[in-house]
């Protein structure tokens, strides 16, 4: 079943400098798995030249699958601290991308793991958050009767308003809450006597 979760609305980006590296973090939508290549290829082309662009990524929704790399970093340095600090967000459909430019001083192992960290937290520090809500879909066919029953008492179970076509009887397509799923059922089949056929279609989101 699928939840509720928070995005970014747009790209977001910052920077500093240790030991004369140049870390620029930046923050991005990535839905699915088929984004980060273009979002590390337009990134590159921004900032050609650099010596490492690291990443990790969250994505598919409330199932929050995950991707990493260090890019020549040492292993663990780079790509695992970051997803630490994206999985702490709890967003999800994001992708973080620390480009670095080397300065000439080594930062050892415990300092990449800090620049990295400090490069992430801020590529979401100015952020705007987005929030998707999880619906489970539902179809049917209700006399106009039975209709009016349905607008009143099943309201506050929408996530929006519903889609209708008014004819001979109304064709519903209803967005329902993902928590209150079996109470709607129970309530719209008790509102209408029965008189109702449920047809379940995808989850999606709102």
């Amino acid at each position: 079943m699928i939840e509720d979760f928070e995005t970014v609305t747009g790209v977001f980006e910052d920077e500093f400098t240790l030991k004369g590296s140049r870390f620029i973090g930046i923050s991005m939508p990535c839905p699915t798995e088929g984004h980060i290549k273009p979002n590390l290829e337009d990134v590159m082309r921004r900032y050609p030249n650099a010596t490492h662009y690291c990443y990790a990524a969250v994505f598919g929704g409330s199932e929050r699958r995950e991707r990493s790399s260090d890019n020549g970093e040492p292993a663990g340095t780079a790509g695992k601290p970051m997803a630490a600090v994206l999985k702490g967000s709890g967003l999800a459909d994001v992708m973080i991308v620390s480009v670095r430019y080397f300065g000439g001083t080594l930062l050892g192992t415990g300092g990449l793991v800090h620049a990295y960290t400090e490069s992430a937290k801020q590529a979401l520090s100015g952020i705007v958050r987005k929030r998707y809500t999880a619906c489970c879909t539902y179809t049917f066919s209700l006399d106009y009767h039975w209709y009016s029953v349905f607008e009143s008492k099943c309201r506050d179970m929408m996530a929006k308003r519903p889609e209708c076509e008014f004819g001979m009887n109304v064709d519903v397509k209803a967005w329902i809450l993902t928590d209150r799923e079996d109470e709607f059922v129970r309530r719209i089949t008790d509102l209408t006597e029965r008189h109702v056929r449920l047809v379940k279609g995808r989850d999606e989101y709102i």
